[in-house]
């Protein structure tokens, strides 16, 4: 006899009468799976950073940038600034930037006269203000027509700004643009403006191309 051959203890005949019935109805039974939910915690809104470090020599005048066209009308102008970087004061040129999403403002970055000296404030993105449509009953327009030009208007030009000639922090630059006069486009050159009110957004003048030629759209604060 194969001595691997392994006998198994002898199960007595009462209790091998009550688990054969047992193991019966555990085959016919179907166990579910159990399920377990995961919990999904949001993540935090984190208030913007502040950079901490106070440095006493005053940044410079901010510095004459030239503006080129905008890659697309959506972009927005980022002015240049001047940041600390290795001990010392280093400008950080001015860029065309699209924002996140559509109604965000752009925040400048700016340095705080402190109590220990300046403190710098990064600059971001914020939404904008919230617009409340009204119903206004306006009477129909009689009248109007458009002047249609067929000759497209020239490439922008580019501009300076100088930025000491900004009358106060508040002053938003308003950039050049063409318009048609006396039989020809004549270039409107930038300048600074006041909004009419704090959440106002300029909206810029454009030359729209249509079937019948192009035609100028007015620039607007909304």
């Amino acid at each position: 006899m194969n001595s691997s051959f392994q006998r198994f203890p002898k199960i007595p005949g009462r209790a091998l009468a009550l688990l054969v019935p047992a193991l019966t109805c555990l085959s016919g039974c179907v166990v579910e799976p159990v399920r377990v939910r995961a919990a999904v915690y949001a993540e935090p809104v984190r208030p913007l950073a502040l950079d901490a470090m106070v440095i006493e020599t005053p940044p410079p005048p901010p510095r004459e940038e030239i503006i080129l066209a905008p890659p697309s009308p959506g972009h927005v102008w980022i002015r240049g600034y001047w940041a600390w970087r290795g001990g010392g004061h280093v400008w950080i040129g001015g860029h065309w930037e699209l924002p996140p999403r559509a109604g965000c403002v752009w925040v400048e970055p700016r340095w705080e006269h402190r109590d220990r000296g300046y403190v710098f404030v990064a600059g971001s993105w914020r939404n904008g203000p919230v617009v409340v449509q009204e119903r206004v009953s306006v009477a129909p327009v009689v009248g109007v027509r458009l002047n249609f030009i067929a000759q497209p208007p020239p490439p922008p030009r580019r501009e300076v700004i100088v930025e000491r000639e900004r009358p106060s922090p508040d002053h938003i630059w308003i950039r050049g643009y063409w318009v048609w006069r006396e039989g020809r486009h004549a270039w409107i050159e930038g300048h600074w403006e006041h909004p009419p009110h704090p959440h106002a957004v300029w909206i810029e003048p454009r030359w729209e191309r249509r079937p019948e030629g192009y035609v100028f759209i007015e620039g607007c604060w909304r």
